[in-house]
């Protein structure tokens, strides 16, 4: 599978903001759908290692309505135990890419998976702002660390698996 991993910018001659592609992986899966909470995780620690971060990052994944990656886009980049994400961002790049659903990823440095109040009320947010434009969140997960002997492995925490976005 070909993921591309975008930014925006102004564009300089008509002022409007446009997409940027910044770097391309190629992953390799058995088929082009991330179907699940664990694809998604398996993926994202191996591009980018988010298990193993000293601090917070969010990502976006934006999908088409098959589950396939139109694009994933580093949306927040905080501190050891907090990140600032705003709505508007991620909402204007899923409608740049043509997004028909996505999904938000992101790390907790201390190792723990654990959902925060925070993340429950950002994670409100996400699905109130997509529901209003017509593009579903589908998860909201979170990454963690797990000790394996001498290394560190990833886990993580789905809030779609937990029931967790049916009642936002």
């Amino acid at each position: 599978m070909r993921i591309i991993t975008y930014s925006t910018k102004i564009n300089r001659e008509n002022n409007f903001t446009e997409l940027v592609k910044e770097k391309a992986y190629n992953y390799k899966t058995e088929n082009k759908h991330l179907d699940c909470a664990e694809k998604i995780a398996s993926m994202i620690c191996d591009l980018f290692e988010l298990h193993t971060a000293a601090e917070e990052y969010v990502y976006l994944l934006s999908l088409d309505t098959k589950c396939r990656i139109l694009g994933i886009f580093e949306v927040g980049h905080g501190t050891v135990n907090a990140c600032l994400l705003h709505t508007r961002k991620i909402m204007i790049r899923n409608l740049l890419c043509g997004a028909g659903t996505f999904i938000v990823v992101h790390n907790h440095p201390s190792g723990e998976v654990s959902v925060s109040k925070e993340d429950i009320s950002t994670t409100k947010r996400l699905f109130e702002a997509g529901r209003l434009i017509g593009i579903e969140l589908l998860d909201h997960i979170i990454i963690g660390r797990k000790e394996n002997g001498d290394s560190y492995g990833y886990a993580y925490y789905s809030m779609k698996e937990q029931g967790l976005l049916t009642t936002v």
